[in-house]
């Protein structure tokens, strides 16, 4: 009977789901402070921002925020790399990047934050620019 309960123990904790390193509580927003969280900015927003939790992520570890237009109307081609910020994790427990205005103002279109652990991308953030 003991054998009989280890072995139920051992497939229960077997079938406990792995908890990945990533990111939460990611925030885009017009100020720096994470302020009120949006999917949409004006096209003359002098800064966008993103905030992120880190969780679990090792010390060791590089997280890149990359910007990317999907589809800026022909302003960039589809998907393009806008620019891209490498951070060293260390003993940080959150990070943040900022993307600055482009001199004509923000093409309209939607665009995304890629965040990225060790080159993997972790998380996708849509957001647009009416």
């Amino acid at each position: 009977m003991k054998s009989v309960l280890v072995a139920v123990a051992a497939l229960a904790a077997l079938s406990l789901p792995a908890h990945a390193a990533g990111f939460d509580n990611i925030v885009l927003s017009a100020t720096k402070d994470g302020g009120t969280p949006q999917s949409s900015f004006p096209v003359d927003t002098p800064v966008i921002y993103v905030s992120a939790d880190l969780v679990d992520i090792a010390p060791t570890s590089k997280i890149t925020f990359s910007w990317v237009s999907v589809d800026s109307h022909g302003a960039a081609p589809e998907n393009y790399t806008i620019d891209k910020v490498d951070l060293d994790v260390g003993a940080n427990n959150e990070a943040d990047s900022q993307l600055t205005k482009p001199t004509a103002g923000w093409p309209e279109g939607t665009y995304r934050v890629d965040l990225a652990i060790d080159g993997t991308v972790a998380e996708s953030v849509p957001f647009s620019i009416p």
